[in-house]
């Protein structure tokens, strides 16, 4: 199963908080984020479905807190759209027949992990489908609206035509057809405009067009306007929407006499003022007819997305005149690279395009490489500048199972931005028909890249400065935070991207170690020039599962001079569930070495004051979903207050991140939080240089 990168907000009706915390367990372990809740009574279930935003309830059928049936009801009545699955431990042709009539949408076996992933993602995924589906339809109706007002004003005579008849036509149209209003047009046939020898051709466009959707870009003919002479017109043509109806859009061109005249016009606007390439219109037009081609299986059709790299950044350089220049030599050197092998179109701003017809995948293949090459960090003069130039380039194969426009260029733009995190000048071919050989190379290439940067400390750093509300001190505390910059911009990657291929690859621990010794050896610098500091790291819990690490942390800080209690180390709750003794050892090896331990992402699990029990944390950091929105939403609130108050009693510090605002800090200072960071007080720094005393 692919990963979610969406977290499921999950309630859980579950009565044994033990097999509830399994099953959130066995579904994280399928590649999907969990925010799990638990209900005990339908007076708090009504609430949760109608205020807490819930997108899927899972419920124990055999021995529920709850009726199936009362459930289904109460998301019922709430107008949700909630997949309810139930939990059986053994799955029959009657217990499925009856979950159903109960109101259950699926049903999942409790100990086999793999149908409960199976199951819930496949329910998930049908769920944000629909919610896309839903986002979709209200863009479309807003932008048809949009659209019609537009189609009014425009000056080009426009016209709808369904099943033959004209549904809609701007002020324009009915003045070019002699029309004093659109009552007088509405319902007649675009046939009774049109003369009588070729109206056989045209009724032939419409019946195939009801068939296949698809109709040719253009058609000229002789009409026959209501209070004029007959003249040739061209007929521009393309699939459209009009209130919900699928329809055929018609822009009406008086053709001159002189036809090259025409023919002149006509590539005047189907080309690019700057490039010279053709433009988008024409480029998706043609885009169009190579899908309709491979999905048909006539032939090997391909296209590839051409950008050049840290463009914005030469832009900064040269200017918006200078980098126009720019754009013009890359567009020269790839009609010339390219030659009579495709197509050359300007897409979208500095990105560039080639449609290649009867192209199989070592055709692409072999154009893409040629390409590289033609561009690989060639040297520019622009204006007074000399300027260094490479590009990368995403080549996409179109077959039958990829035979749409969006997953085409979709495809292409995940592949530019993929490279572009690899620092650039490289090029990439997705081959549907070659499985996931593309994406695998990319992460050989990723797995490489981290390999080498934990080899050479590579990594950089940010610390994001942590503000004691409760009192005044002189500690300067910090959140160390890993970056991984590309390699010739220096920007950085973000550690939400390469940490799952680091873990993927058994990477982490390495990682986890290097950052550990950095907070070691910047502490030991700190209390050389005499500044209190303590410093938080993150680690993952793959980093505990041997002494390595705490052999390291006792060594490092014994080499340093460094106390142990400068260092807080920071496991995510949610992936110490399946894991507590391993994480209950780690915490009394810190112990002697004075090291404190604390729990981040507070407050995923199912019951997670319980967790303070079993790990006995020094303190807890919690979740950034309980701070987002925070004022607008009483029951996160009242959570706060709870986990706060748990935590005091038992002698345990707090800590909040991600606060965005004053009302959210003002809030959480009144529940009593000791500790806050977050971008509303200072965005992570590139020297520990935040002023405490400020």
């Amino acid at each position: 199963m692919s990963k979610i990168d969406q977290a499921l907000r999950l309630l859980i009706i579950e009565q044994q908080l033990e097999q509830a915390e399994f099953l959130i367990s066995h579904i994280r372990n399928g590649g999907i984020a969990v925010r799990p809740e638990r209900v005990e009574d339908a007076e708090a279930l009504g609430t949760l479905i109608e205020q807490s935003g819930i997108d899927m309830i899972l419920a124990d059928v055999d021995d529920g807190v709850l009726p199936a049936a009362a459930v289904a009801d109460a998301i019922k009545k709430h107008g949700k759209d909630i997949p309810l699955i139930g939990v059986v431990g053994q799955l029959s042709s009657e217990a499925a027949l009856a979950a159903l009539a109960d109101g259950m949408h699926d049903l999942v076996i409790r100990d086999q992990p793999k149908h409960i992933q199976f199951i819930i993602g496949r329910q998930f995924k049908a769920l944000l489908n629909r919610r896309s589906l839903r986002h979709i339809e209200s863009d479309l109706r807003e932008s048809e609206r949009r659209c019609d007002g537009l189609i009014e004003s425009s000056r080009d005579p426009i016209a709808y035509i369904h099943d033959g008849m004209h549904i809609r036509a701007n002020e324009s149209y009915l003045q070019m057809f002699g029309y004093p209003d659109f009552d007088a047009l509405e319902g007649m046939p675009i046939l009774d405009l049109i003369s009588s020898g070729q109206q056989a051709d045209f009724k032939k466009i419409i019946k195939d067009f009801s068939k296949t959707r698809q109709c040719p870009e253009s058609i000229t003919v002789t009409v026959n306007p209501e209070n004029g002479e007959s003249s040739e017109v061209l007929f521009e043509m393309m699939p459209a929407s009009y209130d919900g109806e699928l329809c055929m859009q018609l822009v009406a061109r008086p053709q001159l006499a002189d036809s090259r005249l025409n023919e002149q016009l006509q590539e005047l606007k189907d080309r690019d003022p700057n490039t010279l390439l053709y433009n988008r219109k024409y480029f998706m037009a043609r885009l169009e007819e190579s899908v309709s081609v491979a999905s048909a299986g006539k032939g090997h059709q391909a296209m590839l997305l051409l950008a050049p790299d840290q463009f914005e950044q030469r832009l900064r350089t040269l200017g918006m005149e200078q980098a126009d220049a720019l754009l013009q030599n890359f567009a020269e050197r790839l009609k010339t690279a390219v030659g009579d092998r495709g197509l050359c179109c300007h897409f979208r701003d500095q990105t560039l395009a080639v449609i290649c017809a009867d192209s199989d995948f070592e055709q692409t293949q072999a154009l893409a490489e040629s390409l590289h090459a033609a561009f690989d960090n060639i040297l520019l003069d622009i204006g007074s500048h000399s300027v260094s130039f490479s590009v990368s380039i995403a080549a996409v194969q179109i077959a039958e199972q990829n035979a749409s426009v969006p997953e085409v260029l979709n495809t292409a733009a995940r592949l530019l931005l993929s490279m572009e995190g690899l620092g650039g000048n490289r090029f990439e071919v997705s081959d549907p028909n070659a499985g996931e050989r593309a994406d695998a190379e990319l992460d050989k290439a990723w797995k490489e890249r981290l390999e080498s940067a934990i080899a050479g400390g590579a990594f950089t750093l940010k610390y994001q400065p942590i503000i004691n509300l409760m009192q005044e001190d002189d500690i300067h505390s910090y959140e160390l935070l890993i970056r991984l910059p590309s390699p010739d911009d220096g920007e950085s990657v973000s550690p939400e991207h390469f940490l799952p291929i680091a873990q993927s690859h058994g990477l982490i621990a390495d990682i986890d170690r290097w950052v550990v010794s950095k907070a070691i050896e910047l502490l030991a610098q700190r209390q050389s020039a005499g500044i209190n500091t303590q410093i938080f790291v993150k680690i993952s819990p793959d980093s505990i599962q041997d002494g390595s690490l705490l052999s390291l942390l006792e060594s490092d800080l014994k080499t340093h001079g460094v106390e142990g209690r400068r260092l807080i180390l920071q496991i995510p709750e949610s992936k110490i569930i399946t894991r507590l003794k391993d994480v209950q050892q780690f915490k009394a090896g810190l112990k002697p070495l004075g090291i404190r331990f604390g729990l981040s992402q507070f407050g995923t699990s199912v019951d997670s004051l319980k967790m303070l029990d079993h790990i006995d944390p020094d303190m807890i950091k919690i979740d950034r979903s309980f701070i987002e929105d925070l004022d607008k939403n009483p029951q996160h609130q009242a959570r706060i207050r709870e986990f706060v108050q748990r935590a005091h009693d038992q002698g345990k510090a707090t800590v909040a991140e991600f606060v965005s605002d004053a009302n959210t800090m003002g809030f959480l200072f009144g529940a009593g939080v000791e500790w806050v960071q977050g971008n509303f007080l200072s965005p992570p720094l590139a020297q520990m240089n935040f002023d405490f005393a400020g």
